[in-house]
């Protein structure tokens, strides 16, 4: 019976290794979406337009009010983002970056609502910040493009 199972248990990983390496790819990342990569680069024009605006004004003209509504509008944009890949399986690094685009707008609404201003330097951070989270997320999405355009073997379809 010890003779037995010394060999089936070699035999037992052999196969197992062969399941494993046999070509069979299994992916745990959501298919590309053309459409929310063109949402990403849309918002985040939205955002890079706002800081612009805020920036071409003096300090003296940045009290919350004047910039409230673009806050909200482009909150509302931000958490479409964020709903749009959350409902979308397998994705959930694009919906974290998403997460976190929402989580630093509605801070940075917060502080400049607490602060009733932004500085010039506070500002053009806070536009550079955005823009490489955007840029994370729509190289993220390009890159299913390439993973759902490649077979087992990377070649082409």
């Amino acid at each position: 019976m010890k003779t037995l199972t010394k060999i089936h248990f070699p035999i037992f990983f052999l196969f197992i290794a062969l399941l494993h390496t046999s070509g069979c790819a299994v992916s745990y990342v959501a298919d590309y979406d053309a459409s929310v990569k063109e949402d990403i680069i849309r918002v985040a024009k939205q955002v890079d337009l706002f800081w612009g605006n805020l920036l071409d004004t003096t300090p003296a003209e940045r009290p919350y009010d004047n910039f409230k509504d673009e806050y909200n509008r482009i909150e509302t944009e931000v958490r479409g983002l964020v709903m749009a890949n959350e409902i979308r399986p397998l994705n959930e690094e694009t919906t974290k970056q998403a997460q976190i685009v929402l989580e630093l707008w509605v801070e940075d609404k917060a502080i400049h609502k607490q602060d009733d201003g932004f500085s010039d330097f506070v500002a053009k951070r806070h536009r550079k910040q955005f823009n490489r989270i955007f840029i994370a997320m729509a190289k993220g999405e390009e890159a299913k493009n390439i993973t759902s355009n490649s077979d087992s073997g990377g070649d082409k379809k």
